[in-house]
């Protein structure tokens, strides 16, 4: 049996070394295209240069208020970024703010970037490119009709409360 496992693992042994090498190639591929070829701005959630993107991404999914709350503190009127399971993202400080808005709307779309974090061309999201008709039903049926509901979701939020949260004695 041990001379059967042994003259297995021989041959085998080339084919292991060939998927280390193949992941050893990607995981250093990976590393040279996230660090040269990427844009210049810091990215947090890095513990490392040999970070790899998959452990970033893990690490935000698992904490993702501190790094963020991480990046705010360290670079606070610098460009930085965090890994986002799909893109990068860029996050610009306030005072670049007013210089984006007026940038014209080819260049720089609230739209359009709405419909990628909606992931428009999965989820259908991709409508509000073609027309305005969610902002107009928000404008002409929505806005003018939000008194005929708040008072009805008043009432729902009371009955709500008083239902499942018990009252509090001795306070």
């Amino acid at each position: 049996m041990s001379l059967m496992l042994e003259s297995l693992a021989v041959r085998e042994a080339p084919k292991m070394m060939a998927v280390a090498i193949i992941l050893f190639l990607y995981y250093t591929g990976t590393l040279f295209l996230m660090y040269v070829a990427g844009y210049k701005a810091p990215l947090v959630g890095l513990r490392s240069y040999f970070d790899h993107r998959l452990t970033v991404n893990y690490r935000f999914f698992r904490g993702a208020a501190a790094i963020v709350n991480d990046g705010y503190s360290k670079y606070k009127n610098k460009p930085w970024a965090f890994a986002r399971a799909d893109i990068d993202m860029l996050v610009l400080p306030q005072k670049y703010v007013e210089e984006l808005r007026n940038l014209p709307s080819s260049v720089a779309s609230p739209t359009v970037a709405h419909a990628h974090n909606l992931m428009g061309s999965h989820t259908n999201m991709n409508i509000i490119l073609r027309n305005n008709l969610h902002f107009r039903t928000l404008v002409e049926k929505l806005t003018p009709n939000l008194n005929s509901l708040t008072r009805p979701m008043q009432d729902e939020l009371e009955y709500a409360v008083t239902r499942d949260l018990p009252d509090c004695k001795g306070a």
